[in-house]
């Protein structure tokens, strides 16, 4: 070991003394801080080469290199400790001189009065330089304090070794890689040399990535077109989605603009992401307004609901790393954050507006003809139930067969609807259809009269002749897992449910809202006169919680099943057609178990008659999957079918049932 000492001037405040500040070690020490201080992070600098040697060279050239450019400072290299083989052998022949003379040297420690010991550590230096002078190849520290240091700075490769230092740029990264330009390159290419870092790294791999962009961006565009035209198939709402995404996208770039926000390879993750989210917004929000005929009160009301909560955990999560300490991961959350909020608001906000442009009819070809008669209202139904009170039966029948058959030859269109939905029924055959609609109209007025007479506080018993089936509602319920009583609209379902309550049990009804709020309380306070509880399911899919909840507890509860909302409604086979169904009974069982009962309330000669049908068995673990539930809903569909086909006359549809590609009117002369 060499020590070499200076000796400063007395460090004590004489005057023309100097201070501890005004030394040359203090004032070199504050210009490496001043520099540290006020530039960015070091870069990494990598130099390679086979040997030693080479190594030695390489480095001794970069430390060269960045001497002389304006754009680095501070270049720190491991040169001095690097071995260099050919020095080493140099100071080897010097350090043989005085191995030779160890014994001399001993003697004269002894001499001096000193112990044997105190010639240890002089003795161990010349015992590793003779170790070091045995070796012919490059000699390494061994001890572990300086393999300790070596190991920070040198690596030994398959096919060298490898030397890190650092370099400190005078400004920024980019300015200073940009400042030393090409030439730099092609002098640290020369010397096996690289020039990296983390603020190297991100704008090589940004430039890296914008070659393949126009590719990638082509696949991304085709796989969107893929998904939107899978959960469409129209061209207008494909391109209403794509309108959102490009808003969103502007919106984006202006409010990135404006914040000072700028694109980097950390948050260029973000451009699939809020690709992807968009999407997902608008699918979910165009399927709604299909369901809901462009309601967007209701949309915004059900799927909204949805959609914000998705939105606001996704905006959450992201905005939380605004804060994060890495710039990149603090950008990502940033883009993502802000454009998430961006989709989600014109989907929610605008979309249903352009939506309901491009569909003038709500997403239907024909609405009117999907909407009930305008009679079928609070003013009508209250008229009725006032009749029947103060009139005898015979003349209220009487009364209400005229006026229907009045009405069935005025309504030309309402009387096509009727007979084109019993023909698939009867077989095809028109004729027999048009016989059976005309009695239809007749078996509906009786219909009402009764339903009127049986909201209005009459007693039901005197027009029940038979209860058939009641073994079976028996044997379900005893499970205690709920039972599901579904029916078509077939006869007089409503009354019905009176049956039930005669035979002390409990039933909830669910039903659609009637065209008017007026009515649907009219509807719902008359059979609460008759201890059946009504619930009014809505456009909101969470309502069925509370079904479900009843269902499990053991109750028993009413649906029909043939008349859906467009939000439950699934297409399955019915007599042979394409025919639109409720899905709920199929969802309530695979959320409740509970037990499938299918019934039915036919008007005979002498009375009505109820009628309870096998169970409809399923197993519970394969409806998870939606076709399976669409089966299980056409198995329980088609188990009416003999009764609507025996009582087609009494299976009341006034709006279109079937497919519209399968609802075309056959020529007179077929049947």
């Amino acid at each position: 070991a060499i020590i070499v000492a200076r000796r400063f001037p007395p460090l004590d405040h004489t005057e023309g003394a100097l201070s501890p500040k005004d030394s040359p070690a203090y004032i070199a020490a504050l210009r490496i801080k001043t520099q540290l201080t006020h530039t960015q992070e070091p870069l990494w600098l990598v130099i390679s080469g086979t040997n030693e040697t080479e190594v030695a060279h390489h480095l001794a050239a970069v430390e060269k290199l960045f001497s002389d450019t304006p754009w680095f400072t501070n270049a720190l290299l491991p040169t001095a400790l690097w071995p260099n083989p050919a020095v080493q052998k140099e100071n080897l022949r010097s350090a043989a001189l005085l191995i030779d003379r160890r014994a001399e040297m001993l003697d004269a420690t002894r001499k001096a009065g000193f112990t044997d010991e105190a010639f240890g550590l002089a003795d161990q230096v010349l015992k590793t330089w003779q170790n070091a002078a045995s070796q012919s190849a490059t000699f390494w520290p061994t001890n572990d304090a300086n393999r300790w240091l070596v190991e920070k700075f040198s690596a030994r490769t398959a096919t060298g070794w490898l030397a890190a230092g650092m370099v400190q740029p005078t400004s920024d990264v980019a300015t200073a890689v940009a400042g030393g330009g090409s030439s730099l390159q092609q002098a640290l290419a020369r010397e096996s040399a690289w020039l990296t870092g983390w603020s190297v790294l991100g704008p090589a791999l940004l430039v890296h990535a914008e070659t393949r962009a126009e590719w990638l961006l082509g696949v991304m565009f085709a796989f969107l077109l893929l998904c939107l035209w899978l959960a469409f198939r129209t061209l207008r709402e494909m391109l209403l989605s794509l309108a959102v995404l490009a808003l969103s996208f502007l919106f984006l770039l202006a409010t990135m603009s404006i914040l000072g926000w700028s694109w980097n390879l950390m948050n260029l993750i973000a451009a699939p992401l809020l690709l992807g989210a968009g999407v997902d917004y608008t699918i979910h929000t165009q399927l709604a307004l299909r369901r809901h005929l462009g309601d967007a009160i209701a949309v915004r009301a059900t799927m909204g609901r949805a959609l914000i909560l998705c939105a606001g955990t996704t905006i959450a999560g992201f905005g939380s790393l605004a804060w994060s300490g890495n710039e990149g991961l603090s950008s990502l959350g940033r883009i993502c954050a802000a454009g998430i909020t961006i989709v989600f608001i014109i989907s929610v906000g605008l979309l249903p507006a352009w939506w309901r442009w491009a569909n003038p009819n709500g997403g239907t070809s024909s609405p009117t003809k999907k909407q009930p008669s305008s009679l079928y209202s609070a003013k009508l139904w209250q008229t009725g139930l006032h009749l029947v009170r103060l009139l005898p039966r015979p003349v209220t029948n009487a009364l209400a067969k005229t006026l229907a058959r009045s009405y069935w030859l005025l309504a030309f269109h309402r009387r096509e609807i009727v007979v084109t939905n019993l023909l698939p029924v009867l077989g095809g055959d028109r004729k027999i259809a048009k016989s059976k609609a005309a009695t239809l109209i007749a078996e509906f007025a009786v219909k009402l009269v009764d339903l009127w007479r049986y909201e209005g506080g009459a007693v039901t018993g005197g027009r029940k002749t038979n209860w058939n089936g009641w073994p079976i509602f028996l044997s379900a319920q005893s499970r205690g897992k709920g039972v599901l009583i579904v029916t078509p609209h077939l006869g007089n379902w409503e009354i019905g449910a009176a049956f039930f309550v005669e035979h002390g049990i409990p039933l909830l009804v669910l039903t659609q809202a009637e065209p008017q709020a007026k009515l649907t309380n009219l509807r719902q306070e008359a059979r609460a006169q008759r201890g059946i509880e009504t619930f009014v399911v809505g456009a909101d899919p969470f309502a069925f919680v509370e079904v479900i909840k009843r269902l499990q507890a053991g109750t028993t509860v009413a649906l029909l099943v043939d008349r859906p909302p467009p939000s439950s409604a699934v297409t399955v086979r019915f007599f042979g057609r394409s025919f639109s169904a409720s899905n709920a009974a199929a969802e309530l069982a695979r959320a409740s178990g509970c037990a499938i009962i299918p019934a039915f309330v036919v008007r005979e000669e002498s009375g009505y008659t109820a009628n309870i049908l096998p169970e409809i068995t399923y197993d519970r673990a394969t409806i998870g999957d939606r076709s399976a539930r669409t089966a299980l809903t056409e198995k329980i569909l088609q188990s009416f079918e003999p009764a609507i086909q025996k009582y087609a006359d009494q299976w009341y549809q006034f709006v279109p049932v079937w497919e519209k590609s399968e609802n075309r009117r056959p020529p007179e002369n077929q049947p």
